[in-house]
Formats: C-alpha cells, sequence, structure tokens
C-alpha cells in the first residue's frame, strides 16, 4: 500500500532522513520506534506531505505521490493524526470533526461525524463544548475521530500515547487494534517500544536518521542491540 523509496529530508544544514525506505502493506501494523532526534517525525511528516523531500520517492496505493499537495494526500485516503494532537481548541468538538472531513462528499459529512460520536460517548456529550475543555485522552480520541471522518485507508499516528495515564494509553492502542480489524492500515511512531511492538506487525527502528534495524516483531523484540537500547533490558 504504502512504499518509501530512499527518501531525504533536510532543513537548510541539517540532514534529517538519510535515504529512508519502508513499506506498509494492506491490513498491516508497521512501528517506527527510535529515540528523541531520530527522524520519526520527519518521515512522518514527509509522507503526508507537510514536508519535502530532497531526494528519493514515495508511492501510494502503486501511485507515486510526491507532487500531491497534503490535502490531495487526505484526499487519497493518506491521514496523519500529528504529535500534540493539534486539534483547534478555539473550536468545538463538532467544528473540529467537519475540518477533517473536508475532503468528503458534503451528502456524507453527516453521518461521518454521528459514527464518531456513535463510537466515541465522551465526544459525544462535549459535541457542543470548545475542545479546549476535553482531557488529554479526549483531545487524542478527538484528533484520530478526525482523522478517521477522512475515511483512510492508511492512517499515521504520531507519538499517539504521549502524554497520556497508562489506562488511556491501554485504551489507545486497544482503538488501534479496532481501526485495524475495520481494514485500516496502521503505521505508528512511538516512543513507548515494547507496547508498539506488542501491537504491530513488523518495525523499523530508526537511529540518526537511518534505518538501524527492520524485520518482523518477534525478529525486532529478539535483537541484543534493540532489547539494550530501547527496551531498557540487559543481555
Amino acid at each position: 500500500m504504502l512504499e518509501i523509496e530512499n527518501i531525504n529530508v533536510r532543513y537548510g544544514p541539517i540532514h534529517a532522513l538519510k535515504n529512508i525506505s519502508i513499506s506498509v502493506g494492506e491490513s498491516e501494523i508497521v512501528t517506527v520506534v527510535g529515540s528523541n532526534g531520530a527522524g520519526k517525525s520527519s518521515l512522518l511528516r514527509a509522507i503526508a506531505g507537510t514536508v519535502k523531500p530532497s531526494k528519493g520517492n514515495i508511492f501510494f496505493k502503486e501511485k507515486k505521490i510526491n507532487s500531491l499537495s497534503a490535502p490531495s494526500r487526505v484526499k487519497s485516503g493518506l491521514t496523519l493524526v500529528p504529535e500534540g494532537r493539534q486539534i483547534f481548541v478555539s473550536m468545538t468538538v463538532e467544528e473540529n470533526l467537519l475540518l477533517g472531513a473536508h475532503s468528503q462528499n458534503r451528502s456524507q459529512v453527516k453521518n461521518l461525524v454521528e459514527s464518531i460520536f456513535d463510537r466515541f460517548s465522551n465526544l459525544a456529550s462535549r459535541r457542543y463544548q470548545l475542545a479546549s475543555v476535553l482531557s488529554g485522552g479526549e483531545q487524542q480520541m478527538l484528533a484520530i475521530g478526525r482523522a478517521m471522518v477522512a475515511k483512510p485507508k492508511l492512517m499515521m499516528l504520531d507519538e499517539p500515547s504521549l502524554g497520556l495515564s497508562p489506562i488511556l494509553v491501554g485504551q489507545l492502542f486497544e482503538l488501534i487494534k479496532e481501526l485495524h480489524s475495520e481494514g485500516i492500515s496502521i503505521l505508528i511512531v512511538e516512543q513507548n517500544t515494547k507496547l508498539a511492538l506488542k501491537t504491530a506487525h513488523r518495525g523499523y527502528v530508526l537511529e540518526l536518521g537511518s534505518v538501524r534495524l527492520e524485520g518482523t516483531v518477534s525478529q525486532l523484540a529478539a535483537d541484543k542491540i534493540l532489547a539494550e537500547a530501547y527496551l531498557g533490558e540487559s543481555v
């Protein structure tokens, strides 16, 4: 479904991504893990179209999308739930969802928004309230709901567990599994390496802008280097 071929991203003199190649197949959950500054968020932004690679190609559903704008990528079925949620706190919960549905036919928008309120009862009860009143967990559900109303084929999540309590993190990852069971492919960037590997089918480890390791989650979990550096286990 998604094929990234040797992309490079630069911010002036900073070489953030160096010849990165990854893939996400149909009905697959893939995780990208690594320390802060490894290039994880830059990778998702390049795929979403908010950062332009200096080199390399991005294919989505067998079509090269390098030249597509970020809104066009959303319309094609590629959505990003950004780090920090980035919801509009001066707008209501419903208005935030309507923004996510901008790429859909007007006749479908009402049903799409109602489907989110049916799934997230807490959001439904705050439908007409400003998003600023939501808890951190509710804001993350709103960010995911905003992505869902775009009817994604592949959803990317950037550090979704950041700032959430352990109970909410568990609920979040159960939701990710539900979305996958409904046919949505998932690409997730997550610092909680253990939980990411427990949820995904395959994974990549980024280090200083390059892919250090890749493989099935069982292969990665058995890797001594990964265990020492990212799982906090001494071998």
